[in-house]
């Protein structure tokens, strides 16, 4: 094992536990009714987090002031995604970054966004999942930000200059990528394994077997948000469809030609504009 390596695996050990209110989301129980409950009680448990919900549904001309009727207005899934994004961009406080961290938390919320609506659209089993390994599915540059930030940042001019996927860059420069450290740090916070897949394998599709749709839903995902400019993760290669993952996206029915791929695009759009999140209109 490399010495950087080794001292990445090592941090784990002290890396910040799952957030609090993560950690609850992922528990909450399939049913409808307890879950808004039990969402209710969580929010109002997280005054910061209260506080950014009631914002952003007054921000739309509304006059909430308490929670219930917040999450009736927003809707349980937006509720619960927005207040997973809350809780899971506080794990890492990073000071003197060259990478710009809301940039990187915007492409990561996007990625969420557009992958639940894609599963929408196409396959709704997936949709439960759908936005939270999107948001997460980039967890491991915020460890090799908080560990190896000089490194990960040449990472990222490798990738701007040459350019090519970061991935392949961060492997080059460091002897791995953000997706092995985040897959470490995904098994450490015990969360799903489908999850920890994605986080791991959604630049290398071919070795996913738990759940390969659902890696296949956030790559997709991720290579729109890449070709909208939503948000930005640091990854500066051209965007495309590989084979394999062209192939799982056939089975869905998704043709991957730009032309046919409008409608999609345009419903994505609509929803990144409401928060934000792409210069596109």
């Amino acid at each position: 094992m490399q010495p950087d390596i080794r001292k990445i695996t090592q941090s784990l050990i002290s890396l910040p536990t799952l957030p609090t209110v993560a950690a609850q989301l992922f528990e909450l129980v399939d049913d409808e009714k307890y879950q808004r409950e039990a969402l209710e009680q969580i929010i109002s448990g997280d005054p910061v987090l209260t506080a950014r919900l009631l914002k952003m549904i007054n921000a739309k001309g509304e006059a909430v002031t308490g929670i219930h009727s917040a999450i009736g207005k927003l809707g349980f899934e937006q509720a619960k995604d927005i207040s997973m994004e809350a809780s899971m961009s506080r794990v890492f406080e990073l000071k003197n970054s060259k990478v710009d961290l809301q940039k990187f938390w915007d492409h990561c919320s996007a990625v969420g966004i557009v992958a639940r609506i894609i599963a929408q659209e196409y396959e709704p089993n997936l949709a439960a999942d759908a936005f939270t390994a999107g948001l997460v599915h980039d967890i491991g540059k915020n460890v090799l930000l908080q560990y190896m930030g000089s490194e990960f940042e040449q990472a990222i001019t490798l990738s701007k200059n040459r350019p090519c996927e970061l991935h392949l860059a961060e492997k080059e420069l460091m002897g791995l990528d953000h997706g092995q450290i985040g897959a470490l740090l995904a098994e450490n916070w015990q969360l799903p394994r489908s999850i920890s897949e994605v986080i791991q394998y959604h630049h290398d599709l071919s070795r996913a077997e738990i759940n390969k749709p659902l890696v296949a839903l956030v790559s997709f995902a991720d290579i729109l948000c890449r070709i909208l400019n939503a948000g930005d993760g640091g990854n500066y290669a051209p965007p495309v469809f590989n084979a394999e993952l062209a192939q799982e996206l056939g089975k869905w029915r998704i043709n991957l030609e730009l032309s046919a791929l409008q409608p999609l695009m345009l419903l994505c759009i609509d929803e990144l504009n409401k928060r934000n999140l792409t210069q596109y209109g």
